[in-house]
């Protein structure tokens, strides 16, 4: 449906390059980035940003010079990519099973002196990470226990002693036991602000409630590290965390908006397009699934279309349905002109900046530089 929107929306729309491609506004990224750090700092708690969101090496020293201790990714090819790009401290959020896995991530990492730690949920996940350590003995690694807070997707039980066992296992392998880590990503599914505040509140409480066992059986070091946007923003820090490991905040989104995280003028994310046809049902854009992703937003949210795209007048259209090289919006009395460049404002900022090889930085004078995208693409 069409209409005028508040300006928050607007940017201007440059016709400087051929579409479609991603365009991050410098401005707000840089705000985005400063108020999440300031947030951080405020609360004394280190802040080690999830990459996954923009996969930029650019980004992440944007992060690193604010003030971020380290970053996490998400598959070991990322990790080599940004240990490449300069990065000394990498969390891999991701559940190692096969010690092969993490070969040229620790040998790139001993080359570099770079500290890497995993996680584990299972005996079988600590067995291979010991033996990939065996491997590459130079290599600084540590492992921290993945707790399920509620995504239901992988750590272990918070209310079992599966973590103790775990710990002494780490332990028994000779490798540094680096504490508790989650991630509420069923905040998502929340709805509202109130009820994320009330995910982030369950979620430090029974990190907490373990981490205290833990120190009773003797494993006195265990810091706890929890991250996602969603809490991140809307929630205070909870006392009682050390780290926090938000991602999709640097950049945010239409399930951000939506959620009531952000305004408009936050979104710093976007995919400029072009109207290449106009018939009596809809108006055709160059960007499909292959720009934009079928994504329609993360862990389980569910938008009615694939983005909203705005023109230079505030008027806005439905990004309905695609097809790999088409989009579909919905109009109703006026549609775009064919030729008309539209800015589109997608649902889930990571599944789309997965989609380029490279994004364009504007600047408030209207200048843009292309950055690449060094994360794309990892699948390891």
């Amino acid at each position: 449906m069409e209409q005028n929107i508040e300006a928050g929306w607007l940017r201007p729309l440059i016709a400087d390059r051929l579409t479609p491609y991603l365009e991050i506004d410098a401005a707000r990224l840089q705000r985005n980035l400063q108020q999440m750090q300031q947030k951080a700092d405020a609360a004394g708690v280190a802040l080690r940003p999830h990459i996954k969101t923009h996969k930029s090496v650019w980004i992440a020293e944007q992060q690193r010079m604010l003030g971020a201790r380290g970053i996490t990714v998400s598959k070991p090819s990322e990790g080599i990519a940004f240990i490449l790009g300069g990065e000394r401290d990498l969390l891999l959020a991701y559940p190692i099973v096969h010690a092969g896995t993490l070969k040229e991530l620790l040998a790139v990492a001993a080359q570099h002196q770079a500290r890497i730690t995993c996680i584990a949920d299972s005996a079988n996940g600590v067995a291979a990470i010991a033996a990939a350590h065996q491997r590459q003995p130079d290599c600084l690694l540590a492992l921290a226990i993945k707790v399920d807070v509620g995504l239901h997707r992988i750590g272990v039980d918070p209310h079992s002693d599966t973590a103790i066992t775990l710990a002494q296992q780490i332990q028994d392998a000779g490798l540094t036991f680096a504490g508790l880590v989650s991630h509420a990503g069923h905040a998502y599914g929340a709805g509202n602000a109130a009820a994320i505040t009330e995910v982030a509140l369950q979620e430090i409480a029974l990190m907490q409630d373990l981490q205290q066992r833990l120190i009773a059986a003797g494993f006195a070091h265990c810091p706890i590290s929890v991250g996602s946007t969603p809490t991140a923003l809307a929630a205070p820090v909870a006392q009682g965390s050390d780290e926090i490991r938000p991602g999709n905040y640097a950049l945010l989104d239409l399930t951000a908006w939506r959620l009531g995280l952000c305004t408009p003028d936050a979104l710093a994310l976007s995919v400029v397009t072009r109207v290449v046809a106009v018939n009596p049902h809809f108006a055709i854009i160059d960007a499909g699934s292959k720009m934009l992703s079928s994504d329609k937003g993360p862990h389980g949210t569910n938008a009615s279309g694939f983005g909203i795209a705005v023109d230079e007048h505030g008027n806005h259209f439905e990004v309905l349905k695609l097809s790999e090289e088409h989009g579909f919006l919905q109009y109703a009395e006026q549609a775009p002109a064919v030729g008309t460049l539209l800015r589109i404002f997608p649902n889930h900022s990571c599944a789309v900046v997965a989609q380029s090889d490279r994004f364009v930085l504007r600047h408030a004078d209207g200048a843009g530089e292309e950055q690449d995208i060094q994360g794309r693409g990892k699948f390891i």
